[in-house]
């Protein structure tokens, strides 16, 4: 039998697609009747929940691409918070979905998503990595501290006098930058600022004059700026025309 529906298919979250109503055997009617009613969710409520927020997080990824080099502690904070994002995202959105035995073409995007700032922070590692330490400097709390072999020199005698003159409030080294601090407490707060302009300028600095892997570097840079866009686009040209071929021909082959 034909029924008909008297309401609208287009519902707040789903679009019935197709019904019917027919006997479960039709060589036995007495069997009785079963009712199909096939919906399928509205794309639009997942490419502003899911899609887009992830598409606006692959970008700003790529863009730690172009940062200076010394930046490198912010180029891997921005691909981690973007990493912990984008599985809170996956979480979230498989929750709120039915259990299934396969996997669903939005758990396919999501998982694409979260390798990619993954390989984003091992290619930073890499391209840093080309960069050797052999010697040179580091600000600590004021101080320049040589480096050799990746390992701070320390002079255990001055770091002596410079805790008794904390502990006794006094600290020479510092007088004008502490000359406005009155208390042992807010000379030892002083001295655990870190003085921004200073560090950027130390890392600035020791990146101008690292030796470099010129072959590393530019075959990791070359990968962050196109091999790896690359990549991204042509998955989504593959995913995007596979899913919305499927998404519109089911419809239409139902109907019919």
């Amino acid at each position: 039998k034909q029924i008909f529906m008297e309401g609208e298919p287009v519902l707040t979250q789903y679009i019935v697609s197709y019904w019917t109503l027919d006997y479960i055997n039709q060589t036995m009617p007495t069997d009785g009747i079963q009712m199909v009613v096939v919906m399928k969710r509205r794309i639009m409520n997942a490419l502003l929940t899911t899609y887009l927020p992830s598409l606006l997080i692959l970008i700003m990824v790529y863009c730690t691409n172009f940062f200076k080099p010394f930046f490198f502690e912010a180029i891997v904070t921005v691909n981690l918070t973007a990493l912990l994002v984008l599985t809170t995202l996956f979480i979230s959105v498989s929750g709120a979905l039915p259990p299934t035995a396969y996997v669903k073409m939005i758990d396919i995007w999501l998982i694409f998503a979260q390798m990619i700032p993954f390989f984003e922070v091992l290619l930073h590692t890499f391209v840093d990595a080309m960069r050797n330490e052999e010697e040179r400097e580091i600000n600590h709390h004021g101080r320049t501290i040589p480096i050799q072999d990746g390992v701070a020199i320390r002079d255990h005698g001055e770091q002596k006098k410079l805790f008794e003159q904390v502990n006794t409030g006094f600290i020479t080294d510092l007088e004008e930058e502490l000359s406005t601090k009155t208390t042992k407490k807010s000379q030892i707060e002083a001295l655990n600022d870190i003085n921004e302009k200073v560090l950027v300028e130390a890392r600035k600095a020791w990146y101008e004059k690292a030796t470099i892997n010129e072959v590393g570097v530019a075959a990791g840079e070359f990968t962050g700026r196109f091999i790896i866009p690359s990549f991204i686009m042509a998955f989504s040209a593959i995913y995007w025309s596979y899913g919305l071929s499927y998404y519109f021909s089911e419809e239409f082959e139902q109907m019919e």
